[in-house]
């Protein structure tokens, strides 16, 4: 039998980079004031090592979906013709729009269907206009639809709930929609293929998946795929079970099928497991053998907890963070052991599963998880980080059913403009520190106020106090520029708007988002976050060589 191989050099960074963060355990309060003097000083001092970048992540790094479901009755599509929707999404690009989940296996393209009466009044609006311009949806089509996507929604929950799931169609519309949608809000399209139409040996069967191929060909279309979505998930959702062995060879075809057309150059992305137990480890590594040579990234999906029974204090204590890092971990395990030189990425990801937990995941509280999700998996070397959803059914959505930007819109809004592609180690001196949550990047310099050089540190409090961070040193006396997120109006953690540095952030109109005003320290001030809240803190002319 051979020996395992030894961790390479990725596994190695990220131990040591790890070394510096607390793991999951008994010391760790879930809640409640901190014990004993020493630890209820408010001011935190922090450490950077900035010398070298521990990784370099994507620029389209913070990337979100579309969920398959909402082609389960296609009329729900026209949605994406929103002008208001398009703008929101624009806001986020740079990134990837994934068009995928559990309906991904049930969805079967049909070339002849016509188009729903909704999605042909959508094209007959656009008739001699340019399809990216601005031109509202039909108002009595969106307000139908507004009025009937409460009853769809909860038929989805429904569906996902008791497993039961139908294979619905989809038309050339519908794949033309979707399409708009993304290139018209300059984000790069990932759709998702069903695997679960199998021939009778239980191979794949991928005429289905040739007609869509050839239609979006024919469009001129620019779109990378993937094939089915969590297929560790197959047998509970239809009664289907495929192996890792399997699973490898369908990639392969497809990617024979892809190489035979105008993808070609296409990327290839999977297998798009649920998180690493198991039987889930063993069918990814196994797919990773056969298969991973031709996919370009490792995909894998990660939720904290299950959306029925998660409660606020779930949302806000750091033991239920800390649990994205042992996931991490044993997914980089896998990766260095079958593939060592594959980039991993995290392809379908939320608070929590089941469409989210209400009252909860589309709140203030949410963005807890959040952040602290993009700064571990930054920190960690996973590459694109794809949030579920931006739009559609379930409580986890950035954008809600009238089109209106929740907390996390905003806290993404904020990340894309100010956290650039380079990642440090950044880490609070002394015990106790897992409450309180530092990473640091590089600054974004798309940014007009920002040049080569700075440095963005990103916090999280979740302390019941204020905590004063205290940057090292060599920064001591830099200029730094405020963006501190916490609740707007009485309904605290839960509610469904943020103040920045403030000031409440609602779009200007349709088409126009907000600017994110910065507040400017005097030089030498400590960073003040209050309790439960988080922010980002740009450190102006750091001059650090790294991010140069």
């Amino acid at each position: 039998m051979r020996a395992p191989a030894p961790p390479g050099p990725r596994l190695l960074l990220l131990l040591g980079a790890l070394g510096a963060m607390r793991l999951p355990g008994p010391l760790c309060a879930s809640s409640g004031a901190p014990a004993g003097p020493a630890q209820a000083e408010d001011v935190a001092e922090l450490e950077f090592s900035t010398e070298r970048p521990l990784y370099r992540v994507s620029p389209a790094f913070l990337s979100f979906t579309i969920d398959a479901n909402l082609a389960t009755d296609p009329r729900f599509l026209t949605f994406l013709g929103s002008p208001k929707l398009r703008t929101l999404a624009r806001g986020l690009s740079p990134a990837y729009l994934r068009f995928g989940g559990t309906k991904t296996d049930f969805l079967i393209f049909d070339p002849k269907k016509e188009p729903t009466f909704e999605e042909r009044s959508y094209w007959e609006s656009q008739v001699n206009q340019d399809i990216c311009k601005s031109v509202s949806l039909p108002y009595d089509v969106q307000k139908r639809l507004q009025l009937e996507w409460p009853f769809q929604e909860q038929s989805l929950l429904r569906e996902q709930y008791q497993k039961e799931f139908k294979n619905s169609t989809y038309s050339r519309s519908s794949v033309d929609m979707l399409y708009a949608f993304a290139n018209c809000s300059g984000l790069d399209l990932i759709f998702g293929l069903n695997a679960l139409l199998r021939n009778a040996d239980m191979h794949w069967n991928s005429s289905n998946a040739k007609l869509l191929l050839d239609y979006c060909a024919s469009k001129g279309y620019n779109i990378s795929w993937e094939l089915g979505n969590e297929p560790n998930s197959f047998w509970k959702k239809s009664g289907i079970f495929i192996d890792g062995l399997q699973l490898g060879e369908d990639f392969i075809e497809l990617h024979k099928l892809l190489g035979k057309s105008t993808f070609k150059n296409a990327k290839l992305y999977g297998p798009d497991v649920g998180q690493p137990r198991g039987k889930t480890v063993k069918l990814l590594r196994s797919f990773l053998k056969v298969g991973g040579e031709v996919i370009d990234s490792v995909t894998w999906h990660h939720y904290y907890l299950n959306g029925r029974i998660a409660t606020k204090e779930d949302f806000i204590n750091p033991d239920v963070l800390d649990t994205f890092i042992l996931s991490v971990q044993k997914i980089f395990q896998v990766v260095e052991e079958t593939r060592p030189s594959k980039k991993v990425w995290l392809g379908e990801t939320s608070s929590a599963y089941g469409g989210g937990a209400p009252l909860l995941s589309n709140t203030f509280a949410a963005g807890f998880m959040w952040l602290d999700k993009l700064g571990l998996s930054g920190r960690m070397g996973i590459e694109v980080v794809m949030r579920q959803v931006l739009f559609g059914a379930g409580n986890y959505h950035l954008v809600d059913e009238n089109f209106e930007p929740l907390p996390d819109y905003w806290l993404s809004l904020l990340f894309k403009q100010l956290v650039g592609t380079k990642v440090f180690m950044a880490s609070v001196k002394g015990t106790g520190k897992s409450k309180l949550r530092v990473y640091l990047h590089c600054t974004n310099t798309n940014h007009p106020r920002y040049r080569e050089g700075d440095l963005t540190l990103y916090a999280l409090n979740l302390y019941n106090i204020t905590k004063r961070l205290q940057l090292p040193d060599q920064l001591f006396n830099k200029q730094v520029d405020k963006y501190l997120v916490k609740p707007s109006g009485p309904d605290g953690l839960l509610s469904k708007s943020v103040q920045l540095n403030g000031q409440t952030l609602k779009m200007v109109d349709d088409q126009t988002l907000p600017t994110l005003t910065e507040k400017p320290l005097r030089p030498g001030s400590s960073l003040g976050l209050p309790a439960f809240s988080y922010g980002f803190f740009v450190i102006k002319n750091a001059k650090v060589t790294a991010c140069i």
